[in-house]
């Protein structure tokens, strides 16, 4: 009670106006997500208007480059009359506004203070999804008690998310920002509270049916642990996750979805084989956000033409993304836009590991590399980080090492 008192006194008295812009942006990726589009969408219009923005844009290595990456989605868009991927494309260039000036006016202070607001926040998330849980025990004739997760979608739990995907990849990034916490305080009181976030969101995982989360993860924490040196705790992880395989591979019914469906792709391979087809035609510029979903209807009927309509279960299924970053690249942003986007990517990774090399913040570069790894891992066989909310978190994480501006330009 009293950490929440300090922190609210110290917003109202204490923040500046741009450090409360920072811990509102953040605050947002972890509520109902309609919230965070207007918060999102509020702060970038309150950017351009009441800031000097063309010197942020001037002052921050190479903000441009996110810019126009926005600018080139709408432009293709348009032209291409993805009408849809145009407005979504307007969000991203407000998103990456607010981006953008979170990376010129973030501290390590104000960086420690939104990881404690999202750990916190994720708290109400857990919470929601268990009700949740409970209302589809109440409404799916299906299900035969709580533990009994289903394979549908829509009967997934989601909590404040768009679905139980983008979710449980919030929930991996939480469990990221726990570890961090706990290994950068020596309060006991703190540590206990780390752990006990850790453990419900865990448990909030578990109700998502996440699959592949488990394993980006895990992922995630070990190269997280072993680039900052945490050596004992590295060893610690391994045996912990060696033990959860072996409890796995003879119980596999503690992750009911992995033991009803594996690791079967099942209706992804068919949106591979859709989104292969559209390659053909949007690989050099692409046609902007969304494209798999704006031209799904147009490829059935030409597979239908193609091969009869006895191959149609070979064929995907209408889906907003392509779900791999394989595809989705050369789908929706082409040669082009994947040019631009990787460029800025690029030279944030290098940031990053100017922060190993030049002795900057260990544990900050370790916790961006290891959340870096997990969003690889999870967008081999999906791609959840094309959303506000995994997005917004993603670019500003890795957008933090510019509290270290000195040292890794």
């Amino acid at each position: 009670m009293r950490l929440l008192q300090s922190f609210f006194y110290d917003f109202k008295n204490v923040f500046t106006i741009d450090d409360k812009g920072i811990v509102i942006l953040a605050a947002s990726l972890f509520l109902p997500y309609p919230i965070t589009v207007a918060v999102v969408v509020i702060m970038g219009i309150y950017i351009l208007v009441k800031s000097n923005f063309r010197t942020t844009l001037k002052s921050v290595r190479r903000s441009y480059l996110l810019m126009l990456f926005g600018i080139y989605l709408l432009v293709v868009s348009l032209i291409f009359g993805n009408y849809l991927g145009a407005l979504l494309s307007v969000g991203m260039i407000l998103l990456f506004i607010d981006v953008i000036h979170y990376r010129r006016y973030i501290h390590k202070e104000m960086f420690d203070i939104i990881i404690d607001v999202m750990i916190i926040l994720s708290i109400a998330s857990v919470i929601a999804s268990i009700f949740e849980q409970f209302y589809y025990l109440n409404t799916v004739e299906k299900m035969t008690g709580f533990f009994d997760i289903q394979n549908k979608p829509e009967h997934r739990v989601h909590a404040f998310f768009f679905n139980a995907n983008y979710y449980s990849m919030m929930i991996v990034f939480v469990e990221m920002f726990c570890v961090y916490r706990f290994m950068t305080v020596n309060k006991l009181k703190k540590r206990l509270l780390y752990t006990a976030a850790g453990l419900a969101n865990l448990f909030a995982l578990f109700l998502t049916g996440g699959r592949i989360a488990w394993l980006c993860m895990a992922l995630g924490l070990l190269v997280m642990i072993v680039t900052n040196k945490w050596y004992k705790t590295f060893i610690a992880a391994c045996l912990g996750i060696g033990g959860g395989v072996a409890i796995l591979a003879t119980k596999p019914g503690l992750i009911p979805r992995l033991a009803s469906k594996g690791l079967d792709l099942g209706r992804r391979a068919r949106i591979y084989e859709a989104a292969g087809m559209m390659i053909e035609d949007t690989w050099l510029f692409g046609h902007g956000p969304l494209t798999y979903f704006n031209l799904y209807d147009g490829y059935y009927d030409d597979y239908v033409a193609r091969y009869g309509s006895e191959q149609l279960n070979k064929l995907g299924i209408s889906a907003p993304h392509s779900h791999s970053m394989f595809l989705e690249p050369w789908v929706s942003f082409g040669v082009i836009g994947t040019a631009i986007i990787g460029w800025y990517l690029v030279s944030q990774m290098r940031r990053v590991f100017r922060l190993f090399t030049r002795g900057s913040d260990r544990a900050v570069g370790s916790l961006i590399l290891g959340c870096v790894v997990m969003t690889i891992a999870f967008c081999i066989i999906d791609f959840p980080i094309f959303w506000v909310q995994t997005g917004g978190l993603f670019l500003i994480l890795l957008g933090s090492t510019e509290m270290f501006k000195k040292d890794v330009e």
